[in-house]
């Protein structure tokens, strides 16, 4: 039988069905005549009179004829589809979502703070990455025709503030350390975080490296930590605040023995009340009710009663108090100047530093022999290791008498300050009081009015206001 009748028979029992898209075509085929079988180029020939230019798969129509699949839908032809290229996008470092959900912890309850955590980001930090658009890949189909495919959409640089972007636009970076937000396209990034509610347990904890004001109050528990300075609007219950500037508290803290303050600047508050403060400076306040309180330089106690009533009251400076103690004879307790714990501080770093002196003349002779025996012969890998060694440890006795040097610098302030070390009575001081000035100590015996209270010739002298 020739080729020709061998194409004709094929075509009547047999058929070529192509997808509407002519990116597939199956084979459907009929047996051959008797004594005679079908080829791969006669199969080829019945394809491309079908239309078929590409995307043929001849293993298969071989595979296809030495198994005679016969009336059975074989694929035998596949385009190449087209790819699309892939849409610029940005990955944001930060907790970019808005419209927050409480989240269902594993025990069934929910964990409301999700929905009020505030994200912060440092200076220098990468908050963004943009990755570009791919190109699209272009395809045939089965007519040899060629199918583009679609190029990915750029997206628009992110517009905003408080950060900058790399030279090739694809990395975002902080400039400012702050609250970071996303919204309506824009990232801005403020140094400032106003908190109009309340810090409580849906709030949870705020950590803030700028200027941090709270509008509502502070409940129990809750701690604050702000790089700046902190201001509260509304009252302050046990928590623990932190700024490394100054603290304001407008309403007052009700600390229940378990409130902490400590700033690196000053404190100012309506009223303190059980708590523990340390303040780099000065506090004041209208009232001090059963307090410890540390203050770098001055404290000043007034207002219409200010009042100090209990605790332990230290100053670096001055200490000035309207009232201090009641009728009850409450033991109060007021320091200014030098304390005992400033002089033993300072004793014990004048020994660490000769101690670190001795160490260093050691190590600098141990040096200066490693050194002539260098000079001297070839340095073995054991001595090049051991000077190495040792010259590691001579730069880090350097840094230890820097430190050391530093701590010692910010106690000879503080001693400075304590020569000019007083308290002042504006009212009256009731029986109870002990008054300590640079080591010096006074009790109360009876009630004083308009005192002030001064280290001079070993002993502390009361001079009328």
């Amino acid at each position: 039988m020739k080729n020709a009748e061998l194409v004709e028979w094929i075509e009547k029992g047999s058929k070529v069905l192509i997808s509407d898209d002519w990116m597939t075509a199956e084979l459907y085929l009929c047996p051959p005549p008797e004594s005679v079988s079908y080829d791969l180029d006669i199969i080829l020939q019945i394809l491309a009179k079908s239309g078929i230019k590409r995307g043929v798969r001849e293993e298969r129509i071989k595979r296809m004829l030495t198994d005679k699949l016969y009336y059975v839908k074989c694929l035998v032809a596949v385009g190449e589809p087209a790819l699309d290229g892939q849409d610029g996008h940005f990955d944001f470092l930060f907790d970019a979502e808005t419209n927050k959900k409480p989240r269902i912890l594993p025990d069934g309850s929910v964990d409301y703070r999700t929905m009020t955590n505030i994200p912060t980001v440092k200076e220098g930090a990468i908050i963004a990455r943009y990755t570009p658009a791919t190109k699209g890949k272009s395809g045939y189909d089965l007519a040899g025709k060629e199918v583009a495919g679609k190029d990915g959409k750029e997206l628009p640089e992110i517009k905003g503030k408080g950060f900058c972007t790399s030279d090739d636009k694809r990395s975002y970076m902080a400039t400012m350390s702050g609250r970071i937000e996303f919204e309506n396209g824009r990232i801005t990034i403020k140094n400032f975080l106003e908190i109009s509610e309340d810090v409580d347990v849906l709030t949870g904890d705020i950590d803030f490296d700028g200027d941090v004001l709270v509008h509502g109050s502070v409940t129990s528990g809750r701690k604050i930590r702000a790089g700046g300075t902190l201001t509260v609007q509304g009252s302050v219950e046990a928590c623990e605040l932190y700024a490394g500037k100054d603290i304001v508290l407008t309403c007052g803290m009700q600390g229940g023995g378990r409130g902490v303050v400590t700033c690196k600047g000053s404190l100012s508050g309506k009223f303190f009340e059980q708590t523990k403060i340390t303040a780099g400076k000065n506090v004041n306040a209208n009232s001090v009710l059963s307090c410890t309180v540390e203050a770098g330089e001055d404290i000043v106690v007034a207002g219409r009663h200010g009042v100090i009533l209990g605790g332990v009251v230290y100053a670096g400076r001055t200490l000035e108090a309207t009232t201090v103690g009641n009728v009850a004879e409450v033991q109060s307790e007021l320091i200014a100047g030098k304390s005992d714990e400033l002089q033993r501080s300072m004793q014990k770093l004048e020994v660490e530093y000769k101690e670190l002196e001795e160490q260093m003349e050691k190590t600098k002779h141990v040096l200066s022999l490693l050194q002539t025996r260098k000079e001297k012969e070839v340095e073995s890998a054991f001595s090049q290791e051991r000077r190495m060694q040792v010259t590691r440890f001579k730069i880090s006795l350097d840094s230890q008498m820097n430190a050391n040097m530093q701590k010692r610098q910010v106690l000879l302030e503080k001693i400075a300050l304590a020569q000019e070390a007083k308290v002042i009575i504006r009212q009256c001081a009731y029986q109870g009081t002990r008054v300590s000035i640079n080591g010096l100590q006074y009790q109360f015996r009876e009630v004083l009015t308009g005192v002030t209270l001064k280290a001079k010739d070993n002993e502390i002298r009361l001079y009328s206001n």
